[in-house]
């Protein structure tokens, strides 16, 4: 009973796809005192309303797609996580298992996830900022438990990294270490750019072939994708955003695959399940300059995912090794 299966398709069009298995879950195990030190009660404004947390949680409930890493690196196990991709023990990628604490949270799976599961969880927090609640959904968790969702004005899939950690920190009664977290990343994406002067204002975007075929995704400076790359110093040609209209990525035919000759370097993203999905088995690379002077950087399907999560935790996985990529191929 939550985001519908058009709304699920536009967030997995960011590089990954939905995993699903079948059957129930195993229990998750009692999980430690979620949350502590903060003055309660805390209210949070976001996009659906206004929530009061009255005490500090003790059973968070994951249930966005992605909300798990900034509760995780704010000190706290959820009792459930909500799967995503990858069918990842815990539904956590490697840059975040090791904030679980010995913790087993039971893993949500699913296009719908019914408020009855939810409630047999017995939480006191739930956790939908990636979710893509309906107002009318919204109104049902509320019932079951404070439920926060993205903050007023953000595209449901396309929080800022900064504001869904302030927001989910303020939940948690853990503002102070949230702005701590946010500005640790902050420097660190400030040291990069000091390192590598040469990307500011060259173009680059991230690609990838469309999992259905015939189409291309370039992803626009309103995507997480677009804002790590500007947050390094590239920029994101406005063509793409004019592109994309009302989207967060721009759709490009064969015919318009020579666009990306326009940026000075590509991250292409293979899609998990595309079938020829390198830049190279394209109809006609080989007329792209971008790919003929070495300028194509190639992600791992976990760095695709990092950039799809685009949180506190994945990011800074991502700038151990993406920008030195990119001055190579910048290099030549």
């Amino acid at each position: 009973m939550i985001a519908p299966l058009r709304a699920v398709a536009a967030l997995l069009a960011t590089a990954v796809l939905l995993t699903a298995c079948g059957g129930a879950p195993e229990p998750a195990e009692e999980a430690p005192p979620a949350a502590g030190g903060g003055p309660f009660p805390v209210t949070v404004e976001h996009a659906l309303g206004a929530t009061t947390v009255p005490e500090a949680p003790q059973r968070v409930v994951s249930l966005g797609y992605t909300d798990q890493d900034a509760i995780l690196a704010l000190g706290v196990v959820p009792v459930a996580i909500r799967e995503f991709t990858g069918n990842r023990p815990a539904a956590t990628w490697p840059w975040a298992s090791d904030r679980l604490q010995g913790q087993q949270p039971q893993v949500l799976v699913g296009d719908q996830i019914g408020a009855e599961t939810v409630a047999a969880l017995q939480p006191d927090l739930i956790v939908a900022v990636s979710a893509g609640l309906t107002q009318q959904q919204y109104d049902v968790f509320s019932q079951i438990a404070p439920t926060i969702t993205q903050p007023p004005g953000a595209n449901t899939y396309q929080t800022a990294w900064q504001d869904a950690t302030r927001l989910i920190g303020t939940a948690l009664g853990r503002a102070a270490e949230a702005e701590r977290l946010v500005a640790d990343l902050e420097a660190r994406f400030a040291d990069v750019r000091a390192q590598y002067p040469q990307f500011e204002g060259r173009n680059a975007v991230i690609a990838a072939a469309s999992s259905t075929g015939g189409e291309y995704f370039v992803w626009t400076s309103e995507d997480n994708r677009g804002r790590f790359l500007e947050s390094l110093g590239f920029t994101v040609p406005a063509r793409f955003d004019e592109l994309a209209g009302d989207d967060f990525f721009a759709r490009i035919s064969l015919e318009q695959l020579g666009l990306l000759d326009e940026n000075d370097v590509v991250g292409w993203l293979e899609i998990p399940g595309t079938a020829e999905a390198a830049l190279d088995q394209q109809p006609g690379h080989e007329t792209l300059r971008v790919l003929q002077e070495g300028r194509v950087v190639n992600l791992t399907q976990e760095q695709g995912v990092a950039l799809s999560f685009s949180s506190v935790l994945s990011l800074p996985a991502l700038l151990d090794e993406l920008p030195a990529d990119f001055a190579a191929a910048l290099a030549g």
